[in-house]
């Protein structure tokens, strides 16, 4: 039985969305088209996920740092350093639809379920999480303690999200295939220990062999081509290339 429903998820997750933009950096606001760019492909990779009625939420941060990161109930963030480092919107489709599957699938939820445990103790923490005010004492503390969009996923929701985030890619009509090329440019920056990308979306998302041979597998099995958009993306984030 799920500790954190799916209405106190979506709670959660709006609660500290705005916290957790502050902290890492605030919004983008120089040109607001670019986070309009960016909520557009996010919102149509959204329709076609398997939680399509959560409430989704895509914003671009102000910090230089390559990461994205997801909160529960489909608040997800893009670090301008991040898109400053994609080639096209395809890749780009690649980064937020791995990051729906995770809200999607409750990984962040599941990460925060599992610390609610360890704090409440495995027998007392049903018991504690029916008092509301000791509830929110808990949920808070876990959430600030553990910084939750730091903790890494398991290898399981990783390679979950991976699968399932081709497959949204492939429903929306972007090309699969920018999916796992992104895969092999991480693997080969992670494997040279590029320090930019290690304290960034490496942290939370580590690249892996099995990660990459995963990727390449369903991609082979889905139909080839589809839209990549180069030159839409070049063009749209344009200023930040500036």
């Amino acid at each position: 039985m799920a500790l954190v429903s799916a209405e106190q998820e979506i709670e959660l997750g709006s609660e500290h969305f705005v916290k957790m933009q502050e902290a890492q950096g605030g919004l983008y606001s120089a040109d607001p088209a670019i986070s309009t760019y960016v909520s557009k492909v996010g919102h149509k990779l959204a329709a076609v996920s398997d939680r399509p009625d959560l409430p989704f939420e895509f914003v671009v941060l102000n910090n230089d740092t390559p990461n994205a990161w997801t909160l529960p109930g489909g608040k997800i963030a893009v670090n301008r350093g991040l898109l400053t480092e994609l080639h096209s919107e395809a890749e780009l489709a690649a980064v937020l639809s791995h990051e729906i599957v995770h809200a999607a699938a409750r990984h962040g939820a599941q990460s925060l379920e599992r610390q609610m445990v360890a704090m409440g103790g495995i027998i007392g923490a049903q018991e504690v999480l029916r008092d509301s005010k000791h509830q929110e004492l808990l949920v808070g503390s876990t959430l600030i303690g553990a910084e939750l969009i730091l903790l890494r996923y398991s290898r399981q929701a990783e390679l979950e999200a991976d699968h399932y985030g081709i497959l949204y890619m492939a429903r929306a009509g972007y090309d699969p295939q920018a999916a796992v090329a992104l895969q092999e440019t991480f693997l080969r920056l992670a494997e040279n220990e590029d320090p930019h990308w290690l304290e960034g979306l490496f942290l939370t998302h580590p690249p892996t062999k099995e990660r990459l041979e995963a990727n390449h597998a369903i991609a082979a099995k889905l139909p080839q081509g589809g839209f990549v958009g180069k030159e839409e993306y070049e063009t749209a984030i344009k200023p930040l290339r500036q």
